[in-house]
């Protein structure tokens, strides 16, 4: 019980460094798919995450601490248990040995756990993806084979011997539990069916919290990226024999460039001005009203900001977060630019009123197509 606990606390924690990477790419498909944050496909998505990851968790952990004498009484075949119905004979003996006592046992929770393990993968199945028993039941074989596979091959040859058992009845017990699954998603979908939300127009405004997520995707991905490029000039210093510490400036400088690229050149190049996390949820930056007035009054529609919005944007906005300075001066930029959000009508911040800009959608500005101009087909978010 101890170590489904540790595993079970491993799949979140798995499913905690998985999200940041995963949360931009999640977040522009349910946009694209539905135009809006849609709240059942949005959750489904992330629950099909975790369960990937307690599927990792719970088949590959604890992972064994191989020493000297780690392979020396470990023969690798015998760690592939080929015999069908090996297990049924197990509980067989754990009956006669303990009674009704073993039903509570080791053996039989081991083989119930096996099949209860699998059900979400069917009722995602049936419930979500809308497909028929049989692929419900070949992709449960498949991620049991796999899995099995991973086991008796030591990791794919990670390890030098197995430390898992690759178990033919696993199979079986997986397969039935996909299976169950997929009738009880079946089951559900008639009580409380899902219905994929329509697509929704977006003319806009867009909303406080929408433009929040948008700057939060944006901070996700220079964090992410940032810290690969440190990885990378930490490894050629250890690898021409300095330390990282002598490093620390170069780190700093290639965190700065990076935001220079990701937060001030790509919106200069792209024509709606949108950084990533905006074109993510599908907004863009366009000229204030007074700004757009002042250029061409005879064309009510947006049009996208001038580049010195976008400049303003990242000197005002992003260089104070991303530069290594206080952590106090990013709060304080944060706090004016929510609290400039806050009280003005027009719901514009700080740095888009000195840039002559404001939020806008995609669509208000013309550049985003229609799903059904762009011909994609109507797919479940993965």
């Amino acid at each position: 019980m101890d170590v489904w606990l540790f595993q079970g606390g491993l799949s979140v924690g798995f499913f905690v460094l998985l999200l940041p990477v995963a949360f931009a790419p999640l977040v522009a498909r349910v946009y694209d798919r539905f135009g809006y944050a849609a709240p059942a496909p949005t959750a489904l998505a992330l629950l099909t995450g975790l369960y990937a990851c307690a599927l990792v968790a719970f088949t590959t952990f604890p992972l064994p601490q191989e020493d000297a004498g780690f392979c020396r009484s470990r023969n690798r075949f015998d760690y592939w248990q080929l015999v069908p119905g090996a297990a049924l004979h197990d509980i067989g003996g754990a009956l006669d040995a303990s009674g009704l006592h073993a039903l509570t046992g080791g053996t039989v929770l081991q083989v119930l756990f096996n099949v209860v393990f699998f059900v979400p993968l069917g009722f995602l199945v049936a419930y979500w993806a809308r497909r028929r028993l049989v692929v419900a039941l070949g992709l449960g074989l498949l991620v049991s084979l796999v899995i099995e596979l991973a086991q008796g091959t030591a990791l794919w040859g990670a390890y030098r011997c197995p430390y898992r058992v690759a178990d033919v009845d696993d199979l079986v017990t997986n397969t039935m539990g996909a299976g169950l699954g997929w009738l009880v998603g079946r089951g559900l979908s008639f009580v409380l069916p899902y219905r994929e939300p329509a697509r929704r127009a977006d003319p806009g405004p867009p909303t406080v919290r929408r433009r929040v997520t948008a700057a939060t995707i944006d901070l996700v991905v220079w964090l992410l990226v940032s810290a690969v490029a440190q990885v990378v000039i930490n490894a050629i210093a250890l690898g021409t024999g300095r330390d990282v510490d002598s490093v620390g400036g170069a780190r700093a400088v290639a965190s700065v460039l990076v935001a220079v690229t990701l937060l001030l050149v790509v919106p200069l190049v792209r024509r709606d001005r949108a950084s990533i996390g905006q074109a993510c949820v599908h907004l863009a930056l366009a000229r204030s009203a007074d700004e757009q007035a002042a250029s061409d009054a005879s064309t009510p529609a947006p049009r996208p900001a001038r580049a010195r919005a976008v400049v303003v944007r990242f000197v005002l906005r992003w260089l104070p977060i991303v530069a290594p300075t206080s952590g106090w001066v990013a709060v304080l930029v944060v706090c004016v630019e929510l609290a400039t959000v806050a009280v003005r009508p027009d719901r514009r911040t700080l740095t888009q009123v000195l840039g002559g800009s404001r939020s806008v959608t995609q669509e208000a500005l013309g550049t985003r197509r229609s799903r059904e101009d762009s011909g994609r087909s109507g797919m479940p978010v993965p």
